[in-house]
This record gives structure tokens, sequence and C-alpha cells, in this order.
């Protein structure tokens, strides 16, 4: 008859942890190493064009933002048709997106229907925080989100809304808006 070896419940039981969790360390070092997560940059020329001829007011874009920064959004839809929601738009709707170099997302959206609802929810509920400042020929109000994390200029025309949001201070965002151009709608 062997001897009891009492150490081998201890051997086995580091035996068998290790064919468990070998395995899984290998499969969550595979998943969880952080990789280059290259946002994927989209043409905006077309939909802008598509948007240009058929929009009842005049279109924002971003010109000469400068190296690094990179178009990352675009969407166009008129009232009732399929939004990005896959729900329907509720007006005429345009938005640009574009990132920043440093990773910050800088949002553009335009709309002419349901003005109070777009602003609370693009704002992130955001309240008016004071102050107006001017681009593109349009005065914008400052807007922040209840916790604070994203600021938004919101300008109320006569045909539309526009919204300019990020997760960024009021001089980041200031300083993207300031290369916005308005374009008329289906101007050259």
């Amino acid at each position: 008859m062997a001897a009891h070896n009492p150490n081998s419940r201890s051997r086995d039981m580091i035996i068998s942890m290790a064919v468990i969790l070998v395995p899984v360390l290998l499969l969550v070092l595979f998943y969880a190493r952080p990789g280059d997560q290259k946002v994927e940059e989209v043409s905006v020329a077309e939909t802008f064009e598509v948007a240009r001829a058929q929009s009842p007011y005049a279109l924002l874009q971003a010109e000469g933002l400068g190296e690094g920064w990179s178009p990352v959004r675009v969407a166009w839809a008129l009232d009732g048709n399929p939004w990005i929601t896959n729900e329907p738009a509720e007006g005429d709707s345009w938005q640009v997106g574009y990132m920043s170099p440093d990773g910050v997302y800088h949002g553009v959206q335009q709309r002419n229907d349901n003005e109070a609802r777009f602003i609370d929810t693009t704002t992130r509920q955001g309240r008016a925080v004071g102050g107006e400042v001017e681009f593109a020929g349009r005065t914008w109000n400052r807007y922040e989100s209840e916790d604070g994390r994203t600021r938004s200029l919101v300008s109320e025309g006569d045909e539309d809304v526009a919204i300019v949001t990020a997760d960024a201070d009021f001089i980041e965002l200031e300083a993207f808006a300031a290369s916005l151009v308005e374009v008329a709608p289906g101007s050259e």
C-alpha cells in the first residue's frame, strides 16, 4: 500500500488551478490588450452634397481644422425618414462629427422641428450657463450638462436650431466652433 503524502492535496490543487487559470489568463490578455483603436474616418462630401440639395436651411460644416482632426460621423435625413437612431427624423436633420487630435468627439447637429426636445437631448439635459458668442454668422448660447461633462453651444435661428457639443471646456469647444462655415442650401 502506498504511503499517504500530506502535500499531495496541495500540489493537486495548485496543478488544477494552473490548468484552469492559464487559458483564462491567455484569453484575458488576448482580448484586453490595448491596441491601436483607430477611429474609422468617413467622407463628408457626398452626404453633405445631398443634404445641401435637400435642406431648407443653411448647413454648418468645419473647414481648416488642421492636422489630426478626422471626420468620423455624418448623417442627413429629411423629416420622417430614418435617422441614425433608426427612428423617424424629427424635422430635417443634419449631423457631422469630428475627432480631435486628443481623441475628443466634437459634434455639429442641426434640426428644424421639435426644438426644445432637440436641445434637451443633444445637450444631455444641459442648462444655459450664460454668455453669448458669435461664430459662423450666428449667436450661440453656452450650455453645460447637469454632470458638468458636456458643454454645448446652441444657436436658435429662424429656420433651424444648431448645436455644437463636446466633452471639452468652452475654450476648446469655441475654438472648434470658430472653424464652422455656413453653406446656403442648394449653393455651390
